[in-house]
């Protein structure tokens, strides 16, 4: 009987460099599962508890922690050990109490420690939306996620929800205007945190486009690779002590 998958490995040269793995010390790698995150933007769990956090030493006592129920993402506990977790998703190690939110980094994506009141809350990008009915809309977000939400409160693309996990209850709307805080998720400059200075429309030729003032300077980068995380201040934590 042939195989009803693809390898569940991945050789170690071969990984995402924000893996931050030692890659000549042993030849293979899980890689993730398919899931909420695509696989080149995403994390196995395994990788990032052992490599990463560096909680544990093997494959199998990290696997063994994850299926007796001990890791939770967004509030969910999950027993796969290569599920895969990214931007923005909130990781709680119940054995040593201690939550971690991936965040946007020069390294693509970095887990800090946050406070134990933001393990309940998530700020999820709106990457589509369409119509159901006259009465409701069904958005997209960046985790994979969609929900419904009443056609009188229209949202544009492009705005950040702050949602209560794991119930998904609306907290604030952040949309993506002139003078709130965004944080840039891809670029050269990822990671970095600034200041809407200017919205400019798409042409049929080119995207919209944001000048974000941070570090002094303008910046001007593709609206896909910014996301809205507040209007004079951050609705969460996204760094972590140096």
């Amino acid at each position: 009987m042939g195989k009803k998958a693809g390898s569940k490995k991945l050789k170690r040269t071969m990984s995402p460099s924000f893996w931050q793995i030692e890659r000549k010390t042993k030849r293979f790698v899980t890689k993730p599962s398919s899931g909420s995150h695509p696989s080149k933007l995403s994390i196995p769990l395994t990788v990032l508890i052992r490599d990463i956090l560096k909680l544990t030493k093997t494959y199998s006592e990290t696997k063994i922690i994850i299926r007796d129920g001990q890791v939770k993402v967004d509030s969910r506990i999950r027993k796969d050990p290569n599920y895969p977790v990214g931007l923005m998703d909130v990781v709680e190690i119940i054995k040593t109490d201690s939550v971690y939110r991936l965040v946007p980094s020069k390294n693509m994506l970095t887990p800090i420690i946050i406070p134990a009141n933001e393990k309940d809350v998530k700020l999820c990008k709106i990457i589509n939306k369409i119509s159901i009915d006259k009465d409701n809309f069904q958005y997209s977000f960046h985790d994979g996620r969609t929900m419904q939400i009443n056609s009188t409160t229209n949202v544009p693309v492009g705005s950040t929800l702050k949602i209560e996990l794991p119930s998904q209850k609306v907290e604030k709307i952040i949309e993506l205007k002139t003078n709130n805080l965004v944080v840039l998720t891809g670029g050269q400059n990822k990671g970095l945190i600034g200041t809407i200075k200017d919205i400019k429309k798409s042409s049929f030729s080119r995207p919209t486009m944001i000048d974000i003032i941070a570090d002094n300077r303008t910046i001007e980068v593709k609206q896909e690779l910014v996301m809205a995380i507040g209007e004079k201040t951050s609705e969460i934590t996204l760094q972590g002590d140096e």
